[in-house]
C-alpha cells in the first residue's frame, strides 16, 4: 500500500447491515464499546452515509432486524468503537499509516448466503458500491511541483482543523471552506506552499520555492457550502 497509495476502500463483510468507520479500537482501557472518532469523521459519516443511504435495505425502517439492535435507526452507519472494539483493525491501520480512507460494509444478515441468494444480494449493494466508488472524486487532487515544474516526492498535505495529514495530491473533503497547505522537506529545507482547490476536485498544480525558513502562505480554499448531498437515484 505504500508503492499503490489507495484513497478509498471497503471490505465487505457479512452478518449484518450496517456500515462500520474508524476508530475500531476504544481510547479508554477496558472498555468495550466507546464512540471514538478519527479527526475526520465528517468525512467517514459522509461515505458510509453514501453506502447505506443507497443500499435496498441498510435504511429501511420496515425491513427485519438480523439480531438484536437495530442500525436501521442510526441511518445504517455507526463508528466501529462504539459498535465493538476490535484492536488492530485494517480500517484503522489504512487510516493511520496510509493515505487510504477504509470502511467495513456489513451487507446481509446472513454471513453464508446460499447460492440462489446471490443475485439478489448482488441487486442490494450494487448501487452501493458504484455511488461508494464514485466518492473518490470529492475533495481536492493535484501535483506538488518545484520552482522549476519538477515534481516533489512524499510532499505533506495538510488542512487546517483536521489533524490527519496526507503524503498524495489527493485529499477526501466535504464541499466546505478549508485553509490547506502542502509541506515539503528537501534536503532539511521547508518550503509551505498553498493548496487552490476549485470544486468539485479540481487538479492542482502547487508550486514551491525552496528556502531554509518556513515560507507559510495560507490561502482559503473555497467550496460551495451544502446541507444536504443528492445521491444518484
Amino acid at each position: 500500500m505504500e508503492k499503490m497509495p489507495f484513497v478509498l476502500g471497503g471490505n465487505l463483510q457479512g452478518g449484518e447491515l450496517v456500515v462500520t468507520f474508524p476508530y475500531d479500537r476504544t481510547r479508554s482501557q477496558g472498555v468495550v464499546m466507546e464512540q471514538t472518532p478519527t479527526p475526520d469523521d465528517h468525512i467517514f459519516c459522509w461515505l458510509a452515509f453514501s453506502y447505506a443511504s443507497t443500499h435496498r435495505l441498510m435504511t429501511d425502517a420496515n425491513r427485519r432486524v438480523c439480531h438484536t439492535q437495530d442500525f436501521a435507526k442510526e441511518d445504517g452507519t455507526i463508528n466501529g468503537a462504539s459498535w465493538h472494539t476490535a484492536a488492530g483493525s485494517m480500517n484503522d491501520f489504512s487510516y493511520l499509516h496510509t493515505n487510504c480512507f477504509e470502511l467495513s460494509m456489513y451487507v446481509g444478515c446472513d454471513k453464508f448466503p446460499h447460492e440462489s441468494d446471490l443475485p439478489e444480494e448482488w441487486e442490494n449493494n450494487r448501487e452501493s458500491l458504484l455511488v461508494f466508488m464514485e466518492q473518490v472524486h470529492r475533495g481536492i487532487k493535484g501535483v506538488v511541483k518545484d520552482h522549476q515544474g519538477r515534481g516533489i516526492a512524499n510532499a505533506i498535505i495538510s488542512v487546517e482543523g483536521i489533524n490527519h495529514d496526507i503524503r498524495t495530491g489527493i485529499m477526501l473533503l466535504l464541499p466546505d471552506s478549508y485553509y490547506c497547505d502542502s509541506e515539503v522537506i528537501i534536503q532539511s529545507i521547508l518550503c509551505m506552499c498553498p493548496v487552490l482547490p476549485r470544486p468539485p476536485a479540481p487538479n492542482l498544480t502547487i508550486k514551491c520555492k525552496s528556502s531554509r525558513q518556513s515560507i507559510l502562505m495560507p490561502k482559503k480554499c473555497s467550496f460551495p457550502s451544502q446541507s444536504s448531498f443528492v445521491l444518484r437515484a
